[in-house]
């Protein structure tokens, strides 16, 4: 089983190179499959893990990523979103500031109150 990286580091070395082929499983009555014993063992599946079920109606394909995996992405995702966020707030604050010196500082060629 994968260990869960610390929350902003995302585990590349797990993802699985494209174009992976296990084999087939068979829809049974239920809705249940049995994923293939190679593709359980190269990505570290073990009974009781956790698959996200991720699907597009327009190809009818379906994605399975296993949840603590998918958490870490979610993870790195919120960390760098919130960096960004942080950035975008600091930006905003001081592009505001300096509006708001330019509104009530006196125009350079305004002649002076007496």
């Amino acid at each position: 089983m994968t260990t869960k990286p610390e929350p902003g580091s995302f585990p590349w070395q797990y993802v699985p190179r494209p174009g992976r082929i296990y084999g087939a499983a068979t829809v049974g009555e239920r809705g249940q499959i049995a994923l293939p014993a190679e593709a359980r063992r190269e990505l570290g599946i073990e009974p009781g893990d956790k698959l996200m079920v991720f699907g597009n109606k327009v190809n009818n394909s379906l994605v399975l990523i296993k949840a603590d995996i998918f958490e870490s992405f979610a993870d790195f995702f919120m960390t760098k979103l919130g960096k960004l966020e942080s950035s975008a707030q600091g930006f905003f604050e001081a592009f505001t500031a300096e509006a708001m010196d330019e509104e009530t500082a006196p125009a350079a060629d305004a002649a002076p109150e007496k």
